[in-house]
Parts: C-alpha cells; sequence; structure tokens
C-alpha cells in the first residue's frame, strides 16, 4: 500500500507543477491572444471601396439675363407711335417708340434741318459735283486775275512807267479837247433853227387863214380846207421844234458830262505822270505788296479747294464734317427710341399721345438668350473654381428643377462682406437648354472643381482621430488588428475618399462613436 501512495504523491507533485506552468502560461499568453481574437470576433467591419470623388463649391446669387436696360427718353414731347408690346422680341437698332417732331424742344427741330447741312457738306467732301467742281475752277480764275492785276500795279508802283503815263496825259488832254469841240451840237442847234422857222411860217399861215375864216365863213371849206390844212401843218411844226429843242438839250447834257469826265481823266493822268517821273511812294509800295500778298493767298486757297474736289478732301475737314453730321443725328435720334441691343420687351409705359418725362423708365429690355448667375466664393475656396467648370443650378422658385451652366469669369478683385473676404464668380446657364423662366430670383449654384475616378474610400464610422492624426483600423489575414494612417478627403454620402496605405477589398474596423479629437485639422480634413 506503501508503493501507490509514493506514487501518488508524486502524480500530485507533477500535476501541481503543470497547473503552475498551466497558469503561468495563461498569465503570458491569454492577454495577447484571446481579448484580441475576442474584440476582432467581435466588431463590426467593412470593405475598403472605390468611388468618383467629385469636389464642390456651394453658393448662390441671382438669376439676371445677359443684357439689361430701362430705356428713358432724352428730350420731351408727345408720343407719336409705340412700335412694340411686352413680350416682342425686337432686333438691335429696331423702333420701340417715336415721338411727334412738332411737340419737341426748339433744338431738335432745328437739328434736322442741321443734319441735312451737315449731310450736304459731307456729301460734297466726299463725292462733289460738277457745280461745285465749276464753281472751284472759276474760284481759281478769278483769283488769278486778281493776282495778275496786283502784281501788275505792284511792278508799276516800283518801277514807274513814266513814257506810259506820259502818253495817258497826252491822250487825255485831246479827249478833253474833242469833247470841247463836240460838232454833234452844232448839228442840233441848226436843226433846232430850222424847226423854229417852219413853225413861225406855219403859225402865220394858220393866222392869215383863221381870219379869213372869221370875215368870210365857209372860206376853208370853199378853198380845199385850208385852214384844216393850215392847222395840221401847224401842228407837225410845232411837235418838230420840241423834237429839236429836246436833242439840243439832251447833246448838250451829254457833252457835259463828257467834257467833266474827260477832265477828270486828264487829271489823274497829270497826277500819275507827276508820282511816276517823282518815283515810287513809300505808302503805295506797302499797299500795293500787301495787296499782292492778299491775292497769292487767295489763290492758293482757291486752288487747295480745287485739289481736295478734284483728289479727295483733307481728312481733317472729312473728319469734321462727320462730327457735325453725327451731332445733328444724335439730337435728331432723340426723337426715336430704339432698341440698343436684341432681347425681349419685359415692359412699355408709355402710350400714343402720353408726354414722356426722362425720368419715367419707357421700356424695360432684356436679352433672355443667355442667362447668367454672380455668386460669391470664399477665398478659402475661389482657388480652387477655374473657366469651364460645371455647375449645376436649383431656383427656390423650382426647386425640383436642375439647370446646367459653367463657370465663366472670376473678379480678381475681392470684396470684403462682413469682414470676410469674397470674390465674384459668373456662372452661364448652357445655351440652347431650358432656361428659367423667371429673372430676378435666388439660384443655388453648385460648382464642380474636380473630378478624381476610382478613388479609396471608406465608411464615415471607420475614421478616427487621435494627436497623431487621422487613421482606420485594418483587420489583418491573420484576424490582428493593425493602425493604419490616413488623410480623408471627400465626402460621399456615408462614404469618405482616403489615401494612405489602404487597397480595394481591405477590411476596416468600424467604430459606433467617434472619440474626442485634438489633432490640428480635425477629423475629416479633405474637401468636401
Amino acid at each position: 500500500m506503501s508503493k501507490p501512495k509514493s506514487g501518488s504523491k508524486r502524480w500530485w507533485w507533477v500535476a501541481g507543477v503543470v497547473v503552475v506552468v498551466g497558469a503561468a502560461a495563461a498569465f503570458l499568453v491569454l492577454p495577447r491572444l484571446t481579448p484580441r481574437n475576442a474584440a476582432a470576433q467581435s466588431a463590426q467591419t467593412a470593405a475598403v471601396t472605390t468611388i468618383t470623388a467629385i469636389t464642390r463649391v456651394e453658393s448662390s446669387g441671382t438669376v439676371q439675363p445677359l443684357q439689361s436696360a430701362n430705356l428713358n427718353w432724352k428730350t420731351t414731347g408727345q408720343v407719336a407711335a409705340v412700335a412694340v408690346k411686352v413680350g416682342d422680341h425686337v432686333a438691335a437698332g429696331q423702333v420701340l417708340m417715336t415721338l411727334d417732331p412738332l411737340s419737341a424742344p426748339a433744338n431738335v427741330i432745328s437739328a434736322q434741318a442741321d443734319l441735312i447741312n451737315a449731310q450736304k457738306t459731307l456729301d460734297d467732301l466726299l463725292a462733289p459735283s460738277q457745280t461745285s467742281l465749276a464753281n472751284a475752277e472759276k474760284a481759281v480764275a478769278d483769283a488769278q486775275a486778281a493776282l495778275d492785276k496786283a502784281e501788275r500795279t505792284l511792278r508799276n508802283t516800283q518801277s514807274p512807267d513814266v513814257t506810259y503815263y506820259q502818253d495817258q496825259y497826252k491822250r487825255a488832254q485831246q479827249n478833253l479837247t474833242a469833247a470841247q469841240q463836240n460838232a454833234a451840237i452844232t448839228d442840233f442847234q441848226t436843226s433846232l433853227r430850222n424847226a423854229q422857222d417852219a413853225l413861225q411860217t406855219a403859225t402865220d399861215n394858220l393866222k392869215k387863214y383863221q381870219d379869213l375864216e372869221a370875215q368870210y365863213p365857209g372860206y376853208g371849206q370853199q378853198h380845199g380846207n385850208v385852214l384844216e390844212n393850215a392847222q395840221k401843218t401847224y401842228d407837225r411844226a410845232r411837235q418838230d421844234y420840241q423834237t429839236a429843242q429836246y436833242n439840243l438839250e439832251q447833246a448838250q447834257a451829254r457833252n457835259g458830262n463828257t467834257i467833266t469826265d474827260a477832265q477828270e481823266n486828264l487829271d489823274k493822268a497829270q497826277a500819275n505822270l507827276a508820282a511816276a517821273q517823282a518815283g515810287p511812294d513809300a505808302l503805295d509800295l506797302a499797299q500795293a505788296q500787301a495787296d499782292a500778298a492778299v491775292a497769292r493767298a487767295k489763290l492758293a486757297d482757291a486752288q487747295d479747294k480745287l485739289d481736295q474736289l478734284q483728289h479727295g478732301a483733307d481728312p481733317d475737314d472729312v473728319a469734321v464734317a462727320r462730327a457735325r453730321v453725327q451731332s445733328a443725328q444724335a439730337t435728331v435720334d432723340q426723337l426715336t427710341l430704339k432698341a440698343p441691343f436684341a432681347g425681349e420687351v419685359l415692359a412699355v409705359n408709355y402710350l400714343p399721345g402720353d408726354l414722356v418725362s426722362q425720368a419715367q423708365t419707357a421700356v424695360v429690355l432684356a436679352d433672355r438668350s443667355q442667362l447668367q448667375v454672380d455668386v460669391q466664393v470664399d477665398e478659402t475656396e475661389v482657388a480652387r473654381i477655374h473657366p469651364a467648370d460645371d455647375v449645376t443650378l436649383t431656383l427656390d422658385a423650382l426647386p425640383a428643377a436642375e439647370f446646367a451652366g459653367r463657370v465663366e469669369y472670376i473678379d480678381p478683385v475681392g470684396q470684403t462682406v462682413a469682414g470676410l473676404v469674397k470674390y465674384t464668380v459668373r456662372v452661364v446657364l448652357q445655351a440652347g437648354a431650358d432656361q428659367p423662366p423667371f429673372l430676378g430670383g435666388t439660384a443655388n449654384a453648385t460648382i464642380v472643381t474636380d473630378v478624381q475616378n476610382d478613388v479609396l474610400a471608406v465608411p464615415l464610422e471607420a475614421v478616427q482621430n487621435d494627436e497623431q492624426g487621422e487613421y482606420v483600423m485594418r483587420l489583418e489575414a491573420d484576424g490582428t488588428r493593425a493602425r493604419v494612417d490616413i488623410q480623408s478627403g471627400v465626402i460621399d454620402g456615408d462614404l469618405v475618399a482616403v489615401s494612405g496605405g489602404l487597397r480595394a477589398g481591405d477590411r476596416v474596423e468600424l467604430v459606433t462613436a467617434a472619440p474626442t479629437f485634438s489633432g490640428p485639422a480635425g477629423m475629416f480634413g479633405g474637401n468636401r
């Protein structure tokens, strides 16, 4: 019985050693394996997948047309005609309204005449008429003749021709003598005496037959109407006498004028001869030189005008003429309201017969062929936006509708709004597509700044953060967990784009509650 007891003691001793060793092994091994495997078996996981990462910037603005204008009258008057109505589409330059010309101010009315004259002047400069050319040629000829005369006078003043003036003096003396000895006076005097004698004879005969008729009534008829014939002879003689007397008086008057003129010409010829013999007078010479200079200038001016008509006007003259036409046209155009660009009529505020006011808008016009929205973007985001970036727009007035657009322009000058620097980004809606029916409404713009395909993504619940930054816990093939540092990016629904040491298909651990992060970037440091 003692052997079994001894053997039993050895067994229990061995068993005790095994228990101690097992306990030590459990103490050393189980804390490392069992909790880890248990956590791995109990944690929720998700696969690393890929998404299309779209980076966006969101803002809002007001829907505006490409062009719009409130058209006002620039003068006063009464509306004569209204050519458009609300909703009409008009072309650039199309007449919208007109004023009655008689109701316009005086300066507008006179501008119509100014326009006609200015246009004629411009037409003459650009295409002169034959009459203008003929008048210009005549002006040159007249100016040349005047210059020739002035130069002769100057030459004669500088070097007088004494012989010429002597001849002129002799001729003047001869003319005076001839006037004084005019034989016509004698002829008329003789005619007058003859007429006077004939009148006296006729008077005597008439008186004789009148006396006989008084003594013997019917004497004249009995003797061949002698009394009647005597009367006719007397009347004719009296008329001849009056005619001869008139002719003598006229001859005497003419002769007197001729003598006076001849005497004046002689005096002038004598003065000219004396001046020529005395030599040039300084004052006369200066006057002759001035007259010649003026004549040369007039000839040059006339020749220049002719050259312009023949070979084209001076560009400066044409420019001045055009400016006058444009000035007059601008004033006349105040009677007509025209569309400055093609567009749609949104409002018409006058009817025919209304008196216009420069302060009241006549027509509201807008070009709705291209709508645009100006949005304000913060300085932290504007660098990610580029021209031609795609934009999706929604309207508060039509929340279910979406409109496509693109970035057209980014204002490089920022503006401070409520302490923040904002930049204006112009978004134009896609031409040819459906356009918003309302102008002035609020539009919400989503600008796509970047699109990346096949970007790794994990659920939002997988991303954790601590002092070292963002990370996820990846489940390895052997069931262990490993920390993988990442950098989060775009969020797409419940997924977030990540970069780091992950691969598609990896499984990451999900956490039910995110810990408190103290890193500088915070959780999900990527752009939304």
